[in-house]
């Protein structure tokens, strides 16, 4: 499982929150208990902590990641110049298929991680991306393998 972070950028956040969250991340059923013994710190710390980070919206929400032998891909969208990025971002994660997508800095400005059964619904997807009457261009990258990183 994992944790999504919100972007709550007027909210504070301290250390002991940041690891709480790094822990949350590679595993958010991770018993309140398991923490505070790795964190050297009281269960009711962890427990009202975290109660606080959803409170706050800093954690948005808990899901779940799956193993899976679906087609997996990355595709980076560059899009027109004074376009709202957000709008198009919201309406590409919004599609089937559409695990995340990122608003980034660098030569894309988009960047979506797809997770489909087949390479039939992948095309699907980038053709209705490059629909959009603001994209310029897309490039996509097929995942080969996943690595999830410990703590």
């Amino acid at each position: 499982m994992e944790i999504v972070e919100g972007c709550a950028r007027d909210k504070m956040i301290d250390y002991l929150d940041e690891r709480i969250i790094e822990i949350l991340k590679k595993d958010s059923r991770r018993p309140f208990v398991d923490i505070a013994n790795q964190l050297k710190v009281s269960e009711g710390t962890i427990r009202s902590r975290v109660r606080r980070l959803v409170d706050e919206d800093i954690i948005q929400s808990f899901t779940i990641k799956t193993s899976s032998k679906n087609v997996k891909a990355i595709i980076e969208i560059n899009i027109n110049v004074n376009v709202n990025t957000s709008d198009v971002a919201t309406k590409i994660a919004k599609f089937d298929g559409v695990s995340e997508v990122y608003e980034v800095t660098g030569e894309e400005d988009i960047v979506a991680i797809i997770d489909v059964t087949s390479s039939p619904q992948l095309n699907e997807i980038i053709e209705r991306i490059r629909r959009f009457d603001n994209v310029q261009s897309t490039r996509t990258r097929l995942i080969l393998n996943e690595h999830f990183g410990g703590i």
